[in-house]
Parts: structure tokens; C-alpha cells; sequence
């Protein structure tokens, strides 16, 4: 990471010197930030984050979107095998399976999709599931 830094002008001195200073600290920082454009200041317009807020994403090392995608991904994906595992399907079980599908569980018999069930816990069945064994 590239540090900023800056010269302070010496206190009681010179008009001359204190100019001097301050300009080789604005063209320093000039070369620091390097050309912007207006666009890329209007980026900053309107921002009002606090010390708070900024200290959510403190630590972060990469894209927050992908760490939550993964951690989604993976929880969903738990959850799938808990639910293949601990139900017990009466009726050649060992057809039905378990996926995931984006955030959804799908859940299908015979490689058929038969029902989803999405990341708010609403259930939609989406074929015929009573030919093929019941849940006990």
C-alpha cells in the first residue's frame, strides 16, 4: 500500500517558505491521487457513512457478495444432506434426491423434480409425489 505523506510548514516561518511548502504538498498529493474526472468524484457525492457502518466490512479480504453467496451455498447445502439423511421416505426412498438449484432445494424422485422448497421455507409442489411413497 502506497502512504501519503506530507511536509508541515515551519511555524514562524517565511511567507516564501510556508508557499513553497504548502505547493510541494499539493502537487504531492496531486501525484498521489493521480487525474479524476467528474464522474469518478461523483462516486463520492452523497456519501455519508459512519464510523459504525464502515466497521462492518472491517477485515473483509474479498467480494462480500461471493463470502455471502458461499455461505448461503453452504449452509444450503447442509441443510440438503441433513434433510436427505434424517427423513425417511417410505417406497423405494433411495429414488428421491436432493439438490440444490441457485438458493432452492429441489427436491425430485427418479431425477424428476417434484417440489422446491426456496430460502423463505414456502414449499412448491411441482409434479405428482402420491404414486410415489409417503414421508413418515
Amino acid at each position: 500500500m502506497t502512504i501519503f505523506t506530507y511536509t508541515n510548514p515551519t511555524v514562524g516561518g517565511s511567507e516564501e517558505t510556508w508557499g513553497a511548502t504548502l505547493n510541494a504538498n499539493w502537487t504531492a498529493l496531486g501525484n498521489f491521487i493521480g487525474a479524476l474526472d467528474s464522474a469518478e468524484l461523483a462516486v463520492l457525492d452523497g456519501i455519508t457513512a459512519t464510523t459504525a457502518e464502515l466497521n462492518y466490512v472491517d477485515g473483509v479480504t474479498s467480494p462480500i457478495q461471493t463470502q455471502i453467496n458461499t455461505l448461503l451455498s453452504t449452509k444450503a447445502a447442509n441443510t440438503a444432506a441433513s434433510i436427505a439423511t434424517s427423513i425417511n421416505l417410505t417406497g423405494a426412498a433411495s429414488t428421491w434426491s436432493f439438490a440444490l438449484s441457485g438458493n432452492d432445494l429441489v427436491i425430485s424422485y427418479g431425477g424428476v423434480g417434484k417440489a422446491k422448497l426456496d430460502t423463505s421455507g414456502n414449499l412448491t409442489v411441482t409434479g405428482d409425489v402420491t404414486a410415489y411413497g409417503s414421508v413418515a
